[in-house]
């Protein structure tokens, strides 16, 4: 493990002295231990749900000069998905994992960092629903999206803890086997993307 992090420190290294990245937006796909995507399998624990739902149109994006998750997800098949159980009662965004991707994927339930289902474009129907919105991140909570370390979980009425959900990962990374180098390697690349400072 520790030549790992010596493996993290001189790929950052290397990379912030190559000189300054211009990226501002970054983009991210959901994921966990079921595939890509919000599904019964990537709760913790799995669901016997067959629902599933995925990012929208628009994606999920973050702005690293103003600090602006925009997000868009959905669910059930009027939107091309399978209909959830029952109409969905809570829409949140949680973490920090205390693990890394993919090492992540399963860990126990973390705490809440926004409350989606706040929003007023929250569309709670378990056939069609989902939300459009747009989201102001606090410096720890840009650490914590850019390190892989959030996801989104998706509540019902027959799943109080979650029916599906998906982990928030930027799309330059490569998702590895458990236990390589590749997730430092992406870990490192995101980091250079984190707002000027």
């Amino acid at each position: 493990m520790k030549s790992f992090s010596i493996l993290f420190v001189c790929l950052l290294a290397v990379a912030m002295g190559a000189g300054k990245i211009q990226a501002d937006q970054v983009e991210f796909f959901v994921t966990g231990a079921q595939g890509d995507g919000l599904l019964p399998g990537n709760i913790s624990p799995a669901t016997t749900s067959t629902g599933s739902g995925a990012i929208g149109s628009t994606g999920i994006i973050f702005d690293t000069d103003t600090n602006i998750l925009s997000v868009d997800v959905e669910w059930g098949s009027e939107n091309g998905f399978s209909d959830l159980t029952g109409e969905v009662t809570l829409l949140h965004w949680h973490g920090p994992t205390p693990s890394l991707p993919p090492n992540n994927f399963g860990e126990v339930n973390t705490d809440i960092l926004i409350n989606f289902g706040n929003s007023l474009n929250f569309d709670p129907s378990g056939s069609g629903g989902g939300l459009i919105d747009t989201f102001f991140l606090s410096n720890d909570q840009e650490e914590y999206l850019l390190s892989g370390r959030t996801y989104i979980n998706v509540h019902s009425v027959n799943y109080p803890a979650g029916e599906i959900r998906g982990y928030l990962l930027p799309t330059t990374f490569s998702v590895p086997e458990p236990g390589t180098t590749g997730v430092l390697v992406g870990i490192a690349l995101t980091s250079l993307v984190r707002r000027r400072r």
